[in-house]
């Protein structure tokens, strides 16, 4: 499972961030990390971005990477 298939408002835990180098280095600068608690606020309206908080971030990122990270749902 991956973040594209959470619903809006739903918890979870990144397992594993499965993206390129820079990629994975910004996400975790933003919070996005193994055994971080993510939650999917908001997806765009034909599902092309997803707006994630993580800890007291708030981002959006394209259905590529939101694809690459593997969750645990809550």
């Amino acid at each position: 499972m991956n973040i594209t298939d959470l619903k809006k408002g739903e918890h979870a835990v990144v397992l594993k961030v499965e993206t390129g180098e820079e990629t994975r280095d910004r996400l975790m600068a933003l919070g996005v990390y193994s055994g971080a608690r993510i939650c999917l606020l908001r997806r765009s309206l034909f599902g092309h971005g997803y707006l994630v908080q993580a800890g007291s971030s708030r981002f959006a990122v394209q259905k590529e990477i939101a694809s690459g990270v593997r969750v645990w749902r809550i």
